[in-house]
């Protein structure tokens, strides 16, 4: 497109094209994402996710977050788990997940971003911060 000559024939050529282009790939992320839906649905009785603050990780990751197009999965996903009945619950995004010992609620508070790993001092267990994440969440969600 950048090299066609503005408002030329193959200039609108070239815009069709990559119109085709864009529409193909939404269709793509849209049809792995129902099937990734059901999958789900039928795999867990209880689905629970975290608000993300979106707005924010596009200023710190940039576009490639919105290509994953998260809020249209959890659309998909809540009206997916509807039609099966399954539960769909969402947490807050200020819930505090990462830093709290998913053993003994220990708060720590010199995590940071960089630390993947981290041994809880009160307790003695050893905890990847993803997967006390994910635990946290589950805990949330269950009570809400």
């Amino acid at each position: 497109m950048s090299r066609k000559v503005k408002g030329s024939g193959n200039w609108y050529r070239g815009c069709r094209a990559l119109a085709r282009h864009h529409r193909k790939v939404a269709r793509q992320r849209a049809d792995w994402q129902w099937k990734l839906a059901i999958e789900l649905c039928q795999e867990f009785d209880t689905l629970i996710f975290e608000t993300l603050n979106l707005e924010g990780m596009k200023r710190i990751w940039g576009r490639k977050v919105s290509d994953h197009a998260f809020y249209q999965f959890l659309q998909i996903l809540k009206q997916k788990c509807a039609k099966h009945g399954k539960a769909f619950e969402k947490i807050d995004q200020w819930t505090a997940t990462t830093k709290p010992c998913s053993d003994c609620g220990y708060h720590n508070e010199a995590l940071s971003l960089s630390d993947r790993q981290w041994t809880c001092p009160e307790y003695g267990s050893h905890h990847d911060r993803d997967v006390n994440a994910a635990i946290n969440i589950k805990r949330a969600g269950l009570a809400a």
